[in-house]
């Protein structure tokens, strides 16, 4: 166990090491990605169907923002030529007829009402395609991402458990939530607003060709610009909220660390210094949100003034274009604005851009996983399943290293028979390689050289899924999940009736003390059994072993974390389990293998001696050595200690959220006392905590900031001069409007007087 608790800590240290390293080296290290088709590897007919419909829609949505600048174009021109009429009266020179104003109003009218139909029929294509667009291109990603889920959980559980060694368990749970996530928003909508995005660059320019190739030339020779600064800006925001984000975790990492071993920390007198550090990390965080802010606005202001600067350039060409009378105020609005609303276009493609690049990335390492064919496949349908196994064991000169550390050795040559029926019990230093035996046994490592065979043949060419089916194991801390108990038994054989469950628990000394609690078999145990105490929970898990009817069975140190009336109780209950069954113990305690057939003594990674507990202690060997280490009491006071210290941080780690400040090595009696409380779900609780919380006003939000005022008021007169920006601008653009008519009034009127002449030499 100390083994693979220093494992754990260093794969956890490694980690954390690693995550760190991918940021700095993010720019260095090119990740490496899918291709584009194999993002929709798990698409089908009617997933594609949904993605062609999306991106039709996607292309009519994006079209017809520049579409609508025609309409907009022609609006104002209809306009202009109004204010003309109210302040002009034509003549037809070919029939001599007026034209007066009223006969110019009630065309105006007639052409507004065209107009209004336009932009209601745009407005309501918009409308459809825009909601088609998003949804199917949604639907057809949520689809997608259901399968990748499944697939993908799926992987992970088929893989033997060397894989797991070194891949850590955190960084998977990482990759099912947040990688997922990662592939959902690049294959989902975003796609859609991407190819609405290329629609209206490509429509917008096609416009303003159209209608003005001159203007749309020299509108062009600024649009890079223009969605160069939309795509430079999005990207440095990008970047400062991911540099946020990760100064924020660091820092929830540090109070999450730090609630976890509250007790520790209040033992030590740590407050003061970890408070230290967690507002270290809230500092950096503060900094780098100081900088996003400042460089988010630059930016922002930055693009202000180079789309009025486009403006301008735009409106002062286009005004000498009306001047000389080549185009009309209508055109140069629908070609700056149709021109301009495509250049801004690609900039606001990069987002999406991004977004799919970022799960291409996601998308390699999780359908990497999915494409690994473990060694040892507990799903697959091949090998022997013998129709009787009497449970002869034979480990012959196996040798054995773990895949995350394959340097050190931990078999060395192990040989070691066991009789059908027999009891072994396997006794050694840790380290030695006893729990690594069982673990070979289970299948959940094959040996790098050696056999190990039941009933003569190699575990190899055994269905796995069988072979694990008639081994039932019992671990030293045993994990229970967080449903009831019969439930928690059922996980032993999912087909199990009600009865065979009694049956399995009557043979583990576990009826008894079920049959007092309150909802009995359907009493939940709590998160990983937090509800229960140790015996019970030991004596829950002897039940789940025997409820398959195993006929080898694996004790890993059962009742060395128990106490001594509660392992009094468990080893009865093992006492009964071993009968008629081949059984290896691994034990350190004398009294849990004094009573054993054979006793195996290891030691550095083979077995050095065998016999009975008489036999082995006249030889004066290792096991000679480990039982008086006991007597002595120096393994056992020393031992038991460090014990102790570990079921209380286990206890901690796994107690639910609410119950952390109770005493976790709960007795019977208060297990009773506590699991009504528990059936409640903690759920309800945490809703009920929500519920009661008083709600703040907005007013005691601000005096939390009543230090940075200064800030306030300078950001408040600021905000309302930018909001201010927008109104102002349209009066400027009216002015600019009202300035072309102007314009054409003194054409006309030099027109009208020309025409006065030449229809006065005609009447003469």
């Amino acid at each position: 166990m100390d083994l693979e608790g220093g494992h754990n800590g260093r794969a956890e240290k490694n980690f954390l090491k690693m995550g760190k390293k991918s940021k700095k080296d993010e720019k260095k290290e090119k990740k490496p990605t899918v291709s584009t088709f194999a993002m929709f590897r798990y698409s089908n007919w009617l997933d594609r169907f949904y993605m062609l419909v999306g991106t039709m829609a996607a292309i009519v949505h994006g079209a017809a923002l520049p579409l609508m600048m025609l309409v907009f174009g022609d609006m104002t021109d209809s306009f202009a030529n109004a204010g003309i009429a109210r302040n002009t009266s034509f003549i037809n020179i070919t029939n001599g007829s007026i034209t007066n104003n009223a006969t110019f109003i009630h065309l105006l009218e007639e052409e507004m009402t065209t107009y209004a139909y336009y932009y209601s029929g745009i407005g309501a294509g918009v409308l459809v395609a825009a909601y088609i667009q998003v949804s199917f291109w949604c639907l057809a990603a949520g689809r997608q991402i259901l399968k990748i889920r499944k697939q993908f959980f799926h992987a992970i559980m088929r893989q033997e458990i060397g894989w797991f060694d070194v891949h850590d368990v955190g960084e998977l749970n990482t990759r099912l939530t947040d990688d997922v996530s990662k592939i959902n928003e690049g294959i989902g909508d975003k796609i859609g607003m991407f190819f609405q995005s290329i629609a209206t660059f490509f429509i917008g320019f096609i416009v303003g060709f159209t209608r003005g190739w001159k203007l749309t030339l020299v509108i062009l020779a600024i649009s890079p610009v223009l969605g160069l600064s939309a795509a430079i800006w999005a990207k440095i925001l990008s970047s400062f909220t991911d540099k946020e984000l990760l100064a924020y975790a660091k820092a929830g990492a540090v109070a999450e660390e730090v609630l976890a071993a509250i007790r520790t920390v209040i033992a030590f007198g740590g407050q003061k210094k970890e408070l230290e550090r967690y507002n270290k990390n809230l500092e950096e965080a503060k900094r780098i949100g100081i900088k996003k802010a400042i460089t988010a606005n630059i930016s922002i202001g930055a693009a202000f003034l180079l789309i009025y600067a486009s403006y301008a350039l735009a409106f002062w060409y286009g005004t000498s274009l009306v001047l000389s009378n080549e185009y009309s105020i209508g055109q140069v609005l629908t070609v700056f604005f149709s021109v301009l609303i495509g250049a801004f276009s690609i900039g606001q493609a990069s987002p999406s851009i991004e977004a799919f690049a970022n799960a291409r990335g996601a998308a390699y390492e999780i359908f990497k996983i999915i494409d690994n064919k473990p060694s040892i496949d507990s799903y697959s349908k091949n090998g022997h399943k013998p129709d009787n196994i009497k449970g002869n064991l034979e480990f012959k000169n196996v040798h054995f290293s773990y895949p995350s550390r394959k340097e050190v050795k931990i078999l060395k040559g192990l040989s070691l028979k066991v009789e059908s029926g027999q009891t072994v019990a396997l006794v050694g230093n840790s380290g030695c390689g006893k729990s690594t035996t069982v673990q070979l046994l289970q299948r959940l490592y094959d040996p790098d050289e050696g056999r190990i065979s039941i009933d003569g043949q190699d575990i190899r060419t055994f269905n796995v899924r069988y072979l694990r089916e008639i081994i039932g194991v019992v671990s030293q801390e045993p994990v229970l999940f967080s449903t009831t108990i019969a439930e928690n038994i059922r996980y032993g054989r999912g087909n199990v009736t009600m009865d065979e469950i009694k049956k399995a628990v009557k043979e583990a000394n576990a009826y008894d003390f079920i049959m007092k609690l309150p909802q009995k078999f359907d009493t939940l145990v709590g998160d990983r059994g937090a509800q229960l105490s140790g015996g019970q929970k030991q004596r829950i898990a002897i039940a789940r072993a025997l409820v398959r009817n195993p006929k080898i069975l694996l004790l890993d140190e059962a009742t060395s974390a128990l106490d001594t009336e509660s392992e009094a109780e468990v080893q009865a209950a093992l006492d009964k389990a071993r009968e008629g069954r081949t059984t290896i113990v691994i034990a350190h305690r004398l009294s849990t293998i004094r009573n054993a057939d054979v006793i195996a003594g290891f030691e550095d990674g083979v077995i050095v001696e065998q016999g009975s507990h008489r036999e082995l202690m006249k030889k004066e060997g290792v096991y000679f050595r480990l039982v008086n280490m006991q007597t002595s009491g120096n393994q056992i006071q020393s031992g038991e200690f460090d014990l102790e210290l570990n079921n209380e941080k286990a206890a901690a780690d796994m107690a639910p959220n609410g119950w952390k400040s109770h005493i976790f090595r709960n007795s019977t009696h208060k297990s009773l006392r506590n699991s009504r409380k528990y059936q409640k779900g903690l759920d309800v609780e945490t809703e009920e905590l929500d519920e009661n919380v008083p709600s703040v006003s907005f007013l005691k939000v601000l005096k939390l900031n009543k230090t940075e005022w200064p800030y306030f008021v300078v950001g408040t007169v600021c905000a309302i001069a930018n909001g201010a920006l927008q109104p102002a601008f349209s009066i400027i653009f009216s002015e600019m409007i009202a300035v072309s008519l102007q314009t054409s009034l003194r054409s006309l009127t030099l027109i009208r007087s020309r025409a006065g002449l030449t229809t006065g030499s005609i009447l003469e």
